[in-house]
Formats: C-alpha cells, sequence, structure tokens
C-alpha cells in the first residue's frame, strides 16, 4: 500500500504540474520609451476667425493707401486734425512708401496663411511670426504717436486692435502634437526677431541711415516758419 500511495502521490504532483499557468521569467527592466505625440493631420478647412480678421485689417489699410496716393485725407481726419499730423509725421512712410502698404501686406498674408496653408505645424508658425511682427511695429507706431508727436490716430489704433486680436487667436490656436518642439524656445527666438525688426526702422526713422529721415534741424524749422510767417519769397536762377 505504501509503494501506491507514493505513486499516486506523484501522480497528483505531476498533474499539477500540467495544470499550473506557465510563469514566465520578467525581463530586465527597460528603460521606458518615450511615447511618440501624434503628427497633426492636414487642416481640413480654412481658419476662419484669422482669416476673417486679416479682411478687416486688408479693408482698413487699403482704404489708406487708396487715399494716400490720392492725395485725399481719409474720413474723419481733415486737414490739421490729431489724424492727420500723424499720418503726415516721417513716421506716415518707410523708405518712401505709405507704412499702411506695409500693414496691407502683412494682412494679406495672414489672410494667405488662414485660407490656403493647412499643414498644422506651417500655418501656425507662419501666423505667429507674421502676426507677432505686425503687432510689435503696430505698438511702436502707436506709443510714437501718443508719446513724441502726442497727437491720437483712430485708424492706427483701430488696426493695432485688429492685430492684437489676430494674435490672440493664433496664441490660443497652437496645435498640440508637434514633434520636437518647444514653444518657450520658439516664443523666445521669434521675439528676438520681432525686437531686431522694429529696431532697426527706429534707427532708420531716427536718421542713422539717412540723416534726411531723422528729426527736424529746430534751427531750421524756426527759420522756415519764420519765413513763411514773414511772406518771405524766394526768387532765384539756374543756369
Amino acid at each position: 500500500m505504501g509503494k501506491k500511495k507514493k505513486r499516486r502521490k506523484a501522480l497528483k504532483e505531476k498533474t499539477a504540474l500540467k495544470e499550473a499557468p506557465l510563469v514566465q521569467e520578467k525581463p530586465a527592466e527597460k528603460k521606458k520609451k518615450k511615447r511618440r505625440q501624434p503628427v497633426p493631420t492636414k487642416r481640413e478647412r480654412p481658419n476662419w476667425p484669422l482669416t476673417a480678421l486679416a479682411g478687416a485689417g486688408m479693408v482698413l489699410t487699403g482704404y489708406l493707401v487708396l487715399t494716400f496716393y490720392l492725395g485725399t485725407p481719409p474720413l474723419y481726419c481733415e486737414e490739421g486734425s490729431t489724424c492727420d499730423i500723424v499720418q503726415q509725421s516721417r513716421w506716415g512712410t518707410f523708405l518712401g512708401i505709405p507704412t499702411a502698404l506695409f500693414g496691407f501686406m502683412a494682412y494679406a498674408a495672414l489672410a494667405f496663411i488662414g485660407f490656403r496653408v493647412r499643414r498644422p505645424g506651417l500655418h501656425w508658425k507662419s501666423a505667429w511670426i507674421v502676426s507677432l511682427v505686425g503687432l510689435g511695429y503696430s505698438i511702436y507706431l502707436n506709443a510714437i504717436s501718443l508719446f513724441v508727436i502726442e497727437a491720437a490716430c483712430l485708424y492706427c489704433l483701430t488696426s493695432l486692435s485688429i492685430m492684437a486680436a489676430i494674435f490672440g487667436v493664433v496664441f490660443f490656436q497652437r496645435p498640440s502634437g508637434l514633434p520636437n518642439f518647444k514653444y518657450a524656445t520658439w516664443a523666445g527666438e521669434t521675439i528676438v526677431l520681432a525686437l531686431v525688426i522694429v529696431g532697426g526702422m527706429h534707427l532708420y526713422y531716427s536718421g542713422i541711415f539717412d540723416p534726411a529721415v531723422g528729426p527736424e534741424d529746430p534751427y531750421l524749422k524756426g527759420l522756415a516758419e519764420h519765413l513763411t510767417d514773414e511772406g518771405a519769397v524766394f526768387y532765384g536762377a539756374f543756369w
């Protein structure tokens, strides 16, 4: 009987081993791999908020460009008004071109980006750069008009509001999932770029590159005003 019991016991142990689930050995712990962020797909529709705001900016600046070349003052910008003083100042043009034309080109670029550029990364980055530079330049011009010229321009303030709204839309629309993209680094680099561009324009207006564009000589300005008040007429001859 003792042998039979031993055999039964051995059979039970073998059966238990067969029925028991196989326990796999845990492999050596591997370094956790970072999950790759999904690459954003192509935009299905135009960016209507960006396109609409850029279109409004095009209408505003296009009107100012038209009145500049026609030689007629814009509406509510009569001769001698604060708006006219700003428009006729040396900051009213850049390289002989009305600053409103540069604004029109910036808004046109943003409208094109909003309507046609569908790749999320390219769409957002290009809109960010254009709107950031445009906002910086608009802030600079309005600061000059308020603190240097001491006159306000309704059209300039309206353009600033539109560009600020565009930049706000672009900021809150930043896409998620761009591979190997750091927003903080990108923002810092583009802000420096915008400051360099606006700083270069300020140097131009200061007469660094062309003294004729810079501030007027107070003596010559006073002399011209005095001669005008006296009704002086210049006569000359050329051979």
